[in-house]
């Protein structure tokens, strides 16, 4: 299954992100709670190289999947990540053995072979790096409008917070964040970056830090 995914996202300090929590709930919007774990691949040879190809498994429930995401930087901005989605759901052996043992190019090629060729990639031997958990915090702050995502992610000994807001709607609820944004009195912190990105470039500096 594909889509084009269109998310408006921003990084908050924790204190921007529970004020912002805070002010939701205030509006008699209780939000749902959902637990994620998101295992990150890349090639062997190249640990440490941070391509913008989004290739990983996610563990949420009894439930996994594996997704493949293609970033389309003619429409992505400084708040607005917009990516060729492919999906597919896979059973918790399928997926812990890939976490275990590595996803090969046989099995790229089984699972995403259309994808494969419409975008003409080679299936290429991946391992996995590790691990990014999430709880996410999901309000519907618009009846129509789909749920706004708060984050909070756990990876490498650290902690961020994030907001995310996959629609279509993109202008309209970037002028309702910033409304918020303005009444609260905060403000995002530093660059729009996937989590997968944030998870490498830590993984980086951990492994800089190791080599000295």
């Amino acid at each position: 299954m594909s889509n084009i995914e269109t998310e408006l996202k921003y990084l908050l300090s924790k204190e921007s992100f529970l004020s912002l929590y805070h002010y939701i709930m205030q509006q008699a919007i209780k939000p749902s709670l959902t637990r994620q774990v998101n295992y990150y691949f890349a090639t062997p040879d190249s640990p440490l190289e941070i391509s913008p190809i989004n290739i990983r498994i996610r563990l949420k429930g009894e439930k996994s999947e594996i997704t493949y995401k293609i970033p389309i930087s003619d429409i992505t901005t400084d708040t607005i990540q917009s990516s060729y989605e492919y999906n597919k759901s896979i059973s918790l052996k399928e997926a812990f053995h890939y976490i275990e043992n590595g996803l090969s190019a046989n099995a790229m090629s089984e699972i995403f072979s259309d994808m494969l060729k419409k975008h003409n990639f080679q299936p290429i031997d991946l391992i996995c790096y590790g691990h990014l958990r999430t709880a996410r915090f999901s309000f519907i702050i618009n009846s129509d409008l789909p749920p706004l995502l708060l984050d909070v992610n756990a990876y490498l000994g650290i902690f961020d917070y994030e907001l995310e807001w996959e629609l279509e709607q993109v202008q309209e609820a970037d002028s309702i964040l910033k409304s918020m944004f303005q009444k609260l009195n905060i403000s995002p912190i530093g660059e729009l970056k996937a989590k997968r990105r944030r998870f490498f470039e830590q993984l980086t500096s951990l492994e800089c830090y190791l080599s000295n």
